[in-house]
């Protein structure tokens, strides 16, 4: 049995993005492991039960701290080699570098995910320049053991990061996202809602774009034009982008959004929408809310972030907004609203997108074929 390891750096991430293709590669035969950080029992106990191997450990994903990485990786290289995986699958950039060394150096097979180059290249300053030059040089090392391959999830991320690196012809790959189960996330068309719904899911990061939302509500009420607004996703504490735990509360108290936190009926949420709004300028990957928003078929407006344009197809099933172009974003909102006929044609556009392209039965077989061609 060829023992297959996800290497990641949290257990809600995994289960939101990953879990269907472990699913499926354990039904091909692979045993699979899972080395993440996990909060709590819920996840270990969830993946335990259906087969998978859990292995906790505590590296932090947005930590700098050069003697806590090292600490960290000596323990993580000590738990591959106990491992020692046929395939080891890492995502995000710290199970990256790290899995791809352990890789090179054990000559085992890598498959190295890109989803979204993050800020270590998006921002700019002296230290993260740094660690852009420090990530590069061990990606290139890491692409020196012939059975490696980086899968991204759009064309952008790949090209740019074949200027800086020789892949090999058989090295790369392009993803389209996690993909979502399409008999689960059926088509339904929108209600006509007296206050249309504006739904916003995600991590609670000021680049993620629910501030310009908020404005944007504020300032179309002033001339009658009213939406709500529905939020729901994860607090990130330690983050120095996270939105304050008291902006959330005061925007709640003031009306400005329904906060829902965490949940897991984002389907539900979803279907009583009419507009799914994502104006984040972080580096995305291919994000999974307007996947899952195109496949129910509602409209969508994002800015052209990362691989939004990949899921989000301009006057076609939503609108894509130049990155930070405010007055723009407002005024395709407010096209968006009035207009019912619109949205439905733009729903019915997006869910045909998403079955020719981000079904979760293709994206599985496509990263099933990595897996048995890099072995």
């Amino acid at each position: 049995m060829k023992i297959l390891c996800y290497f990641i750096n949290s257990d809600w991430y995994f289960d939101l993005h990953w879990l269907d293709r472990a699913y499926a590669a354990q039904k091909k035969g692979y045993q699979v492991h899972i080395i993440t950080r996990f909060s709590g029992t819920t996840f270990i106990n969830k993946f335990t039960k259906m087969g998978f191997i859990c292995h906790p450990i505590s590296l932090k994903e947005r930590s700098i701290n050069p003697i806590g990485f090292i600490c960290s990786s000596i323990k993580i290289f000590y738990l591959l080699y106990k491992i020692r995986p046929d395939i080891i699958h890492s995502i995000t950039i710290k199970p990256i570098l790290l899995g791809g060394l352990y890789a090179k150096i054990a000559k085992k097979s890598f498959v190295a995910n890109i989803v979204g180059l993050g800020r270590v290249f998006d921002t700019k300053g002296f230290i993260f320049g740094l660690f852009k030059n420090l990530t590069l040089s061990v990606y290139k090392i890491i692409i020196s053991n012939k059975k490696s391959c980086f899968v991204f999830e759009h064309d952008e991320d790949k090209n740019t990061l074949m200027k800086s690196i020789n892949f090999g012809p058989r090295q790369t790959a392009v993803i389209d996202g996690a993909g979502v189960d399409t008999t689960l996330f059926l088509y339904q068309q929108e209600k006509r809602n007296n206050t249309p719904i504006v739904f916003f899911a995600g991590r609670m990061l000021n680049n993620k774009g629910l501030d310009t939302l908020v404005k944007l509500r504020r300032e179309l009420k002033e001339i009658n034009i009213n939406f709500d607004l529905v939020v729901a996703g994860i607090e990130v504490k330690d983050d120095p982008q996270a939105i304050p735990t008291q902006l959330l509360k005061q925007w709640r108290d003031n009306e400005d959004i329904l906060w829902l936190g965490m949940r897991n009926d984002i389907q539900q949420l979803i279907t009583e929408s009419n507009i799914v709004a994502l104006p984040t300028t972080y580096p995305e990957g291919v994000p999974r809310i307007l996947i899952e928003a195109c496949a129910i078929g509602r409209a969508c407006i994002a800015y052209n972030s990362g691989g939004c344009k990949s899921i989000v197809k301009n006057d076609i099933n939503g609108y894509l907004i130049e990155k930070n172009n405010y007055l723009l974003l407002k005024e395709k909102m407010i096209s968006l609203l009035n207009d019912y006929e619109l949205r439905v044609l733009m729903g019915v556009n997006g869910r045909a997108l998403v079955t020719e392209k981000f079904s979760s039965n293709k994206i599985i077989g496509e990263t099933i074929n990595i897996y048995k061609n890099i072995l």
